[in-house]
């Protein structure tokens, strides 16, 4: 796979499908029918925030089971295939579903309740663009960015198909997620 300057990953091509998508070796996303490589794997700081995170989040599933009576919410860290239209499978680094029916034997079919995705050098970049448009399009209520170099995090809600910004938090201040239902420490 080439590299832009940036060494990001360039797209293999465009136009690619799904049923192209299975027979690659290695790990792979497509967004609108655009490959991005997903090699190498995260390193160990964007692994301890992911962990900690997953754990943070099924803590206050758990609270918010009991206080507003949430069911079937799980929370899931990557690899987990996210396909949100024809030419698009995404792996979030963390997301919850509470829609039972979208829970199947492939992954997820259709759009989380939240997703997490944590900055690292190769795939800022994609995360802040490509997949910031994708999963306002695809109706993704909730996406928070964790910038593990700045150490803060963003929370953006779609309001009328659009995403603002929700909150802004700094490394050892809470973030509220799931319309203030769920409230976690980022760090």
């Amino acid at each position: 796979m080439e590299k832009d300057a940036m060494g990001l990953p360039l797209a293999k091509q465009s136009e690619h499908t799904l049923e192209e998508w299975r027979d690659w070796e290695g790990r792979w996303e497509l967004i609108d029918g655009v490959a991005y490589d997903m090699t190498p794997s995260p390193n160990f700081e964007h692994q301890r925030i992911s962990s900690n995170l997953n754990v943070r989040i099924a803590v206050a599933l758990e609270e918010a089971c009991q206080k507003f009576g949430r069911k079937d919410c799980d929370v899931l860290a990557a690899p987990m295939d996210v396909y949100l239209g024809p030419t698009t499978v995404v792996e979030p680094d963390l997301m919850v579903v509470c829609d039972p029916a979208k829970k199947s034997e492939r992954g997820i079919e259709g759009a989380p309740d939240l997703v997490v995705e944590i900055l690292s050098p190769s795939t800022a970049s994609k995360d802040m663009n490509a997949k910031w448009w994708l999963y306002e399009a695809a109706g993704v209520p909730e996406y928070l960015i964790v910038d593990p170099v700045d150490r803060r995090g963003r929370l953006l809600r779609l309001v009328d198909g659009k995403y603002e910004e929700a909150a802004r938090v700094s490394w050892g201040e809470t973030v509220q997620l799931l319309g203030g239902e769920l409230s976690i420490l980022l760090d």
